[in-house]
Parts: C-alpha cells; structure tokens; sequence
C-alpha cells in the first residue's frame, strides 16, 4: 500500500482520474524530518499550550479551534478540499464535545484532502506553533491524523512539514515552523489524514483543540512544554509532552504523601492519570521525561 503525504502544489480537490500525474519541482528542502507513526515530529521546540488552560496572549485568531458553536457541531471558520468534513461525537481533553473528521486523499481520485483555515494575519518571516489533539478510529486501519503550517495561493495549496499520530487515542501533538510565502500566497493551517494510492479505503483521522500561536522569542520557540487538562467531572488529569517521551507520574498531595498512580497511555507523550478515589485538596504530579522532570499543581474539590 503506497502512502504519500504530497509536499507539492495541488489544486484544491482536484480529480486526477482523467489527468496523468505531472511531479513540478518542488522548492529546496528545509531540514524535513520523517512522520513517524506514534511521536510528534519538529523541527523547532516551543511552548504550545491548551486553549482552556494558559491561552497565549500572542495567539493568532484562529477560529472555532474545537469545531463546534452553542453546543452543536460546527465548521465555522473552516474549508475543507476533497469533500465535506465529518461530524464526531466527543471531543479531545478540554475541548468541548464534538470534533472533525477527514478521510485521507486519493492518488488515483481527490487530493490532497485537507481541513484548513487561513490566516490573513500571518506575514513573512513570523515563527508559528500549530498544535492540538489527533487520533485514529480503533480499528484500523488509518494513516493518522497530521496539522501543520501551509500556503495557498488562488486554488492551489502547498504544505511543506506536518506533524501527527496514528494512536487510536487522543494525542496532542504540535509543530512550530516559519512563514514563507511566495508571490500572491496566504499563510493556513492545515489539516489531514495523508494520502494512499492503492485500493484500500481507510478510516478517518480525528481533530480537536487546534490552536496557532505565535513565538514572540527564541527563549519561547525554545522552551519545553507540559500540556496538562483536569476534568474533574471524570475525575482524570491528561498530560501531554508534544517535544518529548512521558516516562512516568508521581503524585502528591501539598502534604507530602504519596498515592499510587494508576495510567492510562494513548501515546508515549500522552497519559491520563486516574483521580477516582482522591480525597479533596491540593496535589502536586511530577512527570517524569528522559531530559528531566515537571511539575503540575492542581486541586481537587
């Protein structure tokens, strides 16, 4: 089964069944690293946050990032190439309660297929970090679900670096890349679950919680992350290192005292720790990476 996740200039939702396949030369690579099936490629490190926890002061206007309006789903603010979004029930950590859905493109029919939204604010040179929730259906298969910076110009759309999953379970994963656009382009972000040229038809990729923020500095561009959502409703902390590996939780109330730690794993750099049973008060979760560990406060009521 050939995959491609075409890196080319492409009109949107274009039928190629009648047309032979003509490669243009595509524009000198920039460091592009390989998508690997369960770990978040990057090219830059930064601090992308959730939208419900730490919102950015520098955040780009993205609109309606957790697809949904007044408690219904919703593609306000969204395009899509190769057909209509899908409509999913249930949303990623912190994101409401609906999220998108897109089928991969076809080599031999529509491509690239793409959920994008631009952005009329991005100007030349600006240093962006893509991020937010992806996963796969149980069953497979599935390619997985990818975001990143791209450029459109007239009815043609570029990406040149993605990054993403294949969990079929939430996974927050981010990107932070560089505007660079050519005559007549827009900066969007976009997003889709790749492209395949055989004769399989493969499940949707899932998209929630999409954020865009803007890199005001080095230090920022630079400065690790923990991506953390407390629902106390289910009683549960979901963690997220988009730059790294979770190796562990330890958590502890403001006492000192140690309570076991029971995981819930749908990534190597997203957990969910259980809560149930947790009596009221302040605790403290360490999380434990190969480059160090971070520490999150949070309280239970």
């Amino acid at each position: 089964m050939a995959v491609d996740h075409p890196k080319k200039p492409c009109r949107l939702g274009q039928d190629l069944r009648s047309q032979p396949r003509v490669r243009p030369k595509r524009r000198a690579a920039r460091n592009v690293r390989p998508l690997n099936k369960d770990t978040t490629a990057m090219r830059h490190i930064t601090a992308p946050v959730l939208s419900l926890l730490l919102t950015s002061t520098a955040c780009a206007q993205l609109t309606n990032g957790s697809f949904e309006q007044d408690g219904a789903f919703s593609m306000l603010g969204w395009l899509t190439t190769c057909g209509d979004a899908g409509e999913g029930s249930g949303g990623a950590p912190g994101s409401g309660a609906w999220h998108a859905t897109k089928q991969p493109g076809h080599l031999k029919g529509c491509f690239p297929s793409y959920i994008y939204q631009l952005l009329p604010e991005a100007t030349q040179g600006q240093v962006y970090t893509v991020a937010g929730w992806v996963r796969c259906d149980s069953e497979e298969p599935c390619m997985g679900g990818y975001l990143g910076l791209a450029r459109v110009a007239g009815e043609f759309i570029t990406v040149d670096d993605l990054s993403g999953a294949a969990s079929d379970g939430w996974t927050y994963v981010s990107i932070t890349d560089t505007v660079e656009l050519g005559a007549n382009e827009q900066a969007c972000v976009a997003l889709t679950a790749g492209s395949i040229g055989g004769p399989a038809l493969l499940n949707p990729a899932h998209f929630d919680g999409i954020t865009v923020n803007l890199a005001t500095s080095v230090s920022e561009a630079l400065r690790p992350a923990v991506v953390h959502y407390l629902d106390r409703e289910a009683r549960s902390l979901s963690i997220a290192l988009p730059d790294g590996q979770i190796d562990g939780v330890r958590l502890v109330d403001i006492s000192g005292r140690n309570f076991p730690v029971t995981l819930e794993r749908s990534a190597r750099n997203t957990v969910r720790v259980a809560l149930s049973g947790l009596p009221s008060g302040a605790y403290f979760a360490t999380v434990r990476t190969p480059n160090g560990d971070h520490t999150i406060r949070f309280t239970l009521w």
